[in-house]
């Protein structure tokens, strides 16, 4: 199988992408369910870590729903990916900290696979919201 992000970090990028869009106002996720096709109860799982880390602010009640907490600009894919699926890592022995059991501790490509990682980081840190606004 490919290396690919997993179906949650893609959907809070979608997420995000539809909060920039709508500027300042709140907007509900059934509304950005509906414009981008998902399950609007996988995007209330999806939202619950971006707004604990700072990402979103919500608001309860009429005319609430969900708003970005910072401005397009501020806030990176990497940033929105990191939040819901936690560090970038090519294979499990390529992260920080303990190597599994079944890594090799002579494992002659771990190397090789921290740097895929820290060059994915790189283009996730690079693109903003605001960027995938102008195009």
């Amino acid at each position: 199988m490919p290396f690919r992000l997993s179906t949650r970090g893609h959907y809070a990028v979608l997420l995000m992408y539809e909060l920039a869009r709508a500027g300042d106002s709140f907007c509900s996720l059934a509304d950005i369910a509906g414009v981008q096709k998902v399950s609007p109860g996988y995007l209330e799982q999806i939202v619950r870590p971006l707004r604990d880390a700072g990402l979103v602010e919500s608001r309860r009640g009429f005319g609430g729903g969900y708003t970005l907490a910072l401005p397009p600009s501020q806030i990176t894919v990497g940033n929105i990916v990191r939040t819901v699926e936690g560090p970038v890592v090519p294979v499990k022995c390529a992260g920080e900290g303990d190597v599994p059991d079944e890594c090799p501790d002579n494992c002659q490509a771990r190397r090789v696979w921290r740097k895929v990682g820290e060059a994915i980081d790189s283009v996730l840190d690079s693109v903003t919201l605001e960027d995938l606004l102008q195009e």
